[in-house]
Formats: structure tokens, C-alpha cells, sequence
């Protein structure tokens, strides 16, 4: 997993917990530009949709409430719905995040946080 995607991550996670806000954040970040620009329009395109996205993930949740769930996981899915709404590749974008859970997240985590995304990309494509 590249380190812009993590950072992002950790970006969703923070803000969600402790209300972190985007500047606070990239204070503590050491990024090349081109990685810099990538993580802000990220952290930006969340910051400005986060209830849609958050809704529209949720909506895909069966069985499963968002606020729910595991803060990395829910961070790490977040994350990967907002790139596939950028126009990432999924067939990229959800492994990477999978292997984000697989490191950092539960046993379980990578194949939960995958098949989210896979739903939601099939969502997202209607």
C-alpha cells in the first residue's frame, strides 16, 4: 500500500475520532508534492462529501451499521469509496485497502473491507 493511501487512512480515522482537521493533519505529514497534491484533493473531495459518502456506504452495509464497525476498517473502506469516486481503478484501489486491513486491522478485516468495496463499486457503476 502506497504511503499517500495510508496517510489518508489515518487522515478519515483521526478526523473521526477526534475531530482532527485537514491543516492539523498535513502539519504532521511528509509527503513529495506530487504525493502532497494527491493527499489534499483526497482530504478535500471527503471533507466536502463525507455524508453522501458515508450514507452511500452504509446503504450497502447488510446487517451492518457504519458507526458500527471497526474504526480502521470503517476508516480504510471511507477511504477507498472516496478514490473509486475519484476515478481510482478499483481493480487497484480495493487490494490496496485490503492490504491496508490486512496489516493494520483484525484477521477477518481485509476480506470484510474488500467485499464492501466491491459492493460499492457495483453500486457506484448504475
Amino acid at each position: 500500500m502506497n504511503e499517500v493511501r495510508k496517510k489518508f487512512v489515518e487522515f478519515i480515522y483521526r478526523n473521526d475520532l477526534v475531530d482532527e482537521g485537514k491543516e492539523e493533519f498535513l502539519q504532521m505529514v511528509s509527503l513529495d508534492g506530487e504525493g502532497m497534491e494527491k493527499l489534499e484533493k483526497l482530504i478535500d473531495f471527503y471533507l466536502e462529501n463525507r455524508e453522501s459518502v458515508r450514507n452511500e456506504v452504509s446503504s450497502i452495509l447488510v446487517g451492518w451499521r457504519l458507526d458500527r464497525l471497526l474504526n480502521l476498517d470503517k476508516a480504510a473502506i471511507l477511504a477507498g469509496a472516496c478514490e473509486i469516486l475519484l476515478g481510482g481503478d478499483p481493480d487497484e484501489v480495493i487490494p490496496s485497502y485490503g492490504d491496508f486491513a490486512r496489516i493494520f486491522s483484525t484477521e477477518k478485516s481485509p476480506s470484510f473491507v474488500m467485499g464492501v468495496l466491491k459492493s460499492f463499486k457495483e453500486v457506484v457503476k448504475r
